[in-house]
């Protein structure tokens, strides 16, 4: 692309210098720089062509000496090439041109022809419309985005009437942020109308691996609002089990420019594969709303993967790698960092049995025990020292729960537990588990009218036994579940 604007130029120059070169031939006719010597004297100078009148005429000869300025010596006339070639030119034109007027056998160049104001006018437009292109062109290539933000409506209509034209502008400022496949794809989504086709594009910036962003290009109306989504890929991820974020950005002239995108603790991204989605933002004012109404949708057929919203019209989904470069010491650290995880997996998988199993018991312990004292209504005072029993071995085990439950932050079961969504289960089971106690125990401490008790009971019951199915099913379909490609278990759903 930036090749063309040079051979541009050098073609326009060279066409000026061929010019050029064609009058100084033409001139060197019609100089008068030639002396020659006449029997005991010299006279001139003459030019080429009052030489050739003297020919005709018999006053010189071929063996006539000539001498002109740069010559170290008088030379017979036919020993000095330029000026032979000159006579030889002449003698031709005044036999076959039709651009001279004839004096006897001599051609007499014509008086030359002012073009017409007109000419001279359309002349000189051209020329201006010539330097105004060079000059967009130089401007496009500035790394300004304030400036991009202001040629860049000229520029597309520049190229929408001259496709030709498109290879001299840069549409997306020069800032060495992008690749230049990236930025092709950037500039020509914002190309063309938006009624033909909707067009969108996503490139990932080049200046930082660490610290990335993403430029979207659209050639949607002006200050159009879209929704980034970005998706790790779990299996490609260094270090990391998953990663989700979304983001909203405006577009200014067709372009728009994301934050800087890290982890939730402020964190680098991992290295890694991640799928980014672009839509148009559900947030937009009405008259945009009706706008974007207009325009044919773009979007798959189906239902879109989460977290897409399902009424998206305009959709774009790009895989891109973040962190570097996908080389060796990236697949070696990925290889060491899955078979941690697969041990991992398999820790975790017998751990979750045994939480599971041990709610499920408690559970049942605590329901069979207080169902006993329901049914007489009023307890006994063995039937209360029976059930202070069974909840002090509640509470012992409540107590270690709880202290290892409290540190599964929600950043900690997605980055540091495969199975971390079944984790979540443990924490909502154990949850009802400890609300059904407190009910069960606050009533045999201080009885509460029965038929209202009665209604809460029997809603805790039912959210426990339900949770605990919850975390049962997810531990059955954790064990059914095939492995991947490369060996890690499916999370899909876990």
């Amino acid at each position: 692309m930036q090749n063309v604007l040079q051979k541009l130029l050098l073609v326009f120059f060279s066409i000026k210098i061929t010019m050029n070169g064609k009058n100084k031939k033409m001139n060197s006719e019609l100089q008068k720089k030639w002396f020659v010597y006449l029997s005991d004297h010299h006279e001139g100078p003459f030019n080429a062509v009052e030489l050739s009148q003297k020919q005709k005429n018999g006053m010189v000869t071929s063996q006539s000496y000539v001498w002109s300025e740069g010559m170290a010596d008088w030379k017979p006339l036919v020993e000095v090439n330029e000026l032979t070639q000159d006579l030889k030119k002449i003698e031709t034109l005044a036999h076959v041109s039709p651009a001279g007027e004839r004096t006897g056998s001599i051609l007499r160049p014509k008086k030359a022809v002012n073009p017409s104001p007109l000419i001279k006018i359309g002349g000189a437009v051209v020329g201006m419309f010539f330097i105004f292109i060079l000059t967009l062109a130089l401007l496009s290539r500035s790394s300004s985005e304030d400036l991009h933000a202001l040629i860049r409506p000229t520029l597309n209509k520049i190229i929408d009437r001259a496709p030709i034209l498109s290879p001299l502008f840069h549409l997306i400022p020069s800032s060495g942020e992008l690749k230049p496949e990236a930025r092709k794809e950037l500039e020509e989504a914002l190309l063309g109308s938006p009624i033909d086709n909707v067009r969108l594009a996503v490139a990932l910036s080049q200046s930082d691996p660490n610290r990335p962003f993403f430029f979207v290009a659209t050639n949607l109306p002006d200050h159009v609002k879209l929704d980034l989504y970005l998706v790790g890929n779990s299996e490609t991820l260094l270090n990391r089990l998953q990663y989700h974020s979304q983001m909203s950005i405006s577009t200014l002239r067709g372009l728009g420019k994301s934050e800087v995108l890290l982890s939730d603790d402020g964190q680098p991204l991992s290295k890694g594969e991640y799928q980014v989605w672009v839509t148009e933002s559900q947030d937009q004012d009405d008259t945009m709303r009706d706008t974007l109404g207009k325009f044919t949708p773009n979007r798959p057929t189906g239902i879109l993967p989460a977290p897409l919203p399902n009424s998206a019209k305009f959709v774009l989904s790009k895989t891109i790698f973040i962190g570097g470069v996908r080389d060796d010491a990236y697949l070696t650290k990925l290889k060491a960092f899955h078979e941690k995880i697969k041990q991992n997996s398999e820790k975790e998988l017998v751990e979750l049995k045994q939480y599971a199993d041990t709610l499920s018991l408690q559970y049942q312990t605590l329901t069979n025990e207080f169902g006993k004292v329901l049914k007489s209504k009023k307890p006994t005072a063995a039937e209360k020292a029976n059930w202070k029993k069974i909840s002090e071995q509640w509470l012992q085990i409540n107590a270690q729960l709880e202290q290892t439950i409290q540190t599964w932050s929600k950043e900690t079961l997605q980055n540091e537990f495969y199975y971390g969504a079944a984790y979540e289960l443990v924490k909502g089971a154990y949850d009802s588990i400890k609300n059904l106690f407190t009910i069960e125990n606050a009533y045999l401490e201080k009885p509460s009218e029965f038929s209202a008790f009665q209604i809460q009971h029997g809603k805790a019951v039912s959210e426990t036994h339900q949770t605990l199915e919850q975390l049962k099913g997810k531990i059955d379909a954790i064990l059914a579940a095939p492995k991947s490609s490369n060996g890690l278990p499916k999370r899909e759903g876990l």
